[in-house]
């Protein structure tokens, strides 16, 4: 039987990567899929494949995809298999439950038209393990789970989940997830720890691996003070993220030079609206314009500091963004409010202020040092720009995945 070093050399390897969202859609999950596919994609020893779902995360189906089981595109090197969801809208939590069935049904689809070594499974979280295990016994493959966000935890956090039946079958297929993968990748420490303690999964087939950052997308652009100090949360509008600490600090700041602007899209997005309208906050921007993800750094650095308000919840808070190394990668300084992993990553990595979650008037406190001191701005900025140019390119993470790759693959010779 071939070595891994011999099967790398004489043919690619070929990953299946499975994800509910994938871009255009523009979502952490997202984000973090595409991420790690390019990485691959970007090396010569790799045939990378992605099931996904057409364009779905802030609005309907576009016309193209509608009516079709399966489409497939090509999108930097990857091939992607784009299967069929009802077009209907993240408007509540029986659509979001919908969209998610519906995607688990139909990346079965595309069954005989891969044949994978390794397959990577993301979206929807815990889930994902299901066509992943469909995908490895009918057609081969290794399971690599990526740990995005620890569900089952996070659902029982949103009091989404109450029936003790139900919780009971949510923890059986999260510990079999972990244990039919040959491999977990946790984005963080803290959550290995959990994984490793609440589901008794063999440490040695776990290990930490942030999201990579592709640096020629979102490149460093010097900021030269304007005539409003601008602080800008940029992403998904979703309960994870707290935004009336924004709301209520643009609030308090009226009549200051500083600009709030929230872009995005999502189920909060009528909410934040609601409460500009009802205070009149004019300090406020509300940005909705669609920005491709090669065009998202431009549009961040127009901003003198970047906001992560990371909601209440222990789980949500061990999670990772992607954005925190998106703000990182522009060289702005970040104002995270977490009393976890998140704001912990900021302080660390000396890119940013970390208050606790709620803490309002800390915020407001952390953006006003800021306008007030241009060279703390830029220090901040430049450390985080520092810490992803020398740990989380896309070539760094690359090879930390590639290596991972090949323990799996060891395993099976």
């Amino acid at each position: 039987m071939q070595s891994v070093d011999e099967k790398m050399r004489s043919k690619k390897i070929n990953v299946l990567i499975i994800s509910q969202y994938f871009p255009p859609d523009v979502s952490g999950g997202s984000t973090r899929a595409y991420n790690y596919a390019k990485c691959l994609a970007d090396q010569n020893d790799y045939q990378v494949t992605v099931i996904t779902a057409p364009p779905h995360q802030h609005s309907a189906v576009p016309k193209e995809y509608r009516g079709r089981l399966v489409v497939k595109e090509k999108m930097f090197g990857m091939n992607l298999f784009r299967v069929w969801v009802p077009s209907i809208l993240h408007s509540s939590v029986r659509n979001s439950t919908v969209l998610m069935a519906s995607f688990l049904f139909s990346s079965l689809f595309p069954l005989f038209s891969v044949k994978p070594d390794v397959i990577i499974a993301f979206e929807p979280n815990l889930f994902s393990i299901i066509p992943s295990y469909f995908y490895s016994k009918l057609r081969g493959g290794l399971v690599i789970n990526v740990v995005d966000d620890l569900w089952p935890e996070a659902l029982y956090e949103r009091d989404l989940i109450k029936s003790k039946v139900i919780k009971s079958l949510l923890y059986k297929l999260a510990r079999f997830s972990y244990t039919y993968s040959k491999f977990i990748i946790p984005l963080n420490e803290e959550v290995k720890e959990i994984i490793y303690n609440s589901y008794k999964i063999e440490n040695n087939k776990i290990e930490a691996i942030s999201h990579g950052i592709d640096t020629k997308f979102f490149t460093y652009q010097e900021r030269k003070r304007q005539e409003y100090f601008i602080v800008m949360y940029s992403g998904s509008l979703v309960e994870s993220y707290d935004f009336d600490i924004i709301i209520n600090s643009a609030r308090r700041l009226k009549g200051k030079k500083i600009k709030f602007v929230i872009r995005g899209k999502g189920r909060l997005l009528q909410y934040i609206q609601e409460q500009k309208n009802k205070y009149q906050i004019d300090n406020l921007e509300i940005n909705t314009d669609f920005v491709p993800t090669e065009k998202v750094s431009d549009e961040i650095s127009k901003s003198d500091v970047l906001l992560a308000p990371m909601g209440q919840g222990f789980s949500l808070n061990l999670s990772m963004p992607t954005k925190i190394l998106e703000y990182q990668a522009v060289g702005r300084p970040i104002i995270c409010s977490s009393d976890g992993a998140v704001g912990n990553y900021v302080k660390e990595t000396r890119s940013g202020i970390k208050v606790d979650i709620g803490d309002t008037d800390a915020f407001i406190e952390a953006i006003c040092r800021l306008e007030s001191d241009p060279e703390l701005c830029k220090t901040l900025g430049r450390n985080g720009r520092k810490f992803v140019e020398e740990n989380l390119t896309f070539e760094n993470i690359g090879i930390r995945l590639t290596k991972v790759i090949r323990l799996v693959l060891s395993t099976n010779t």
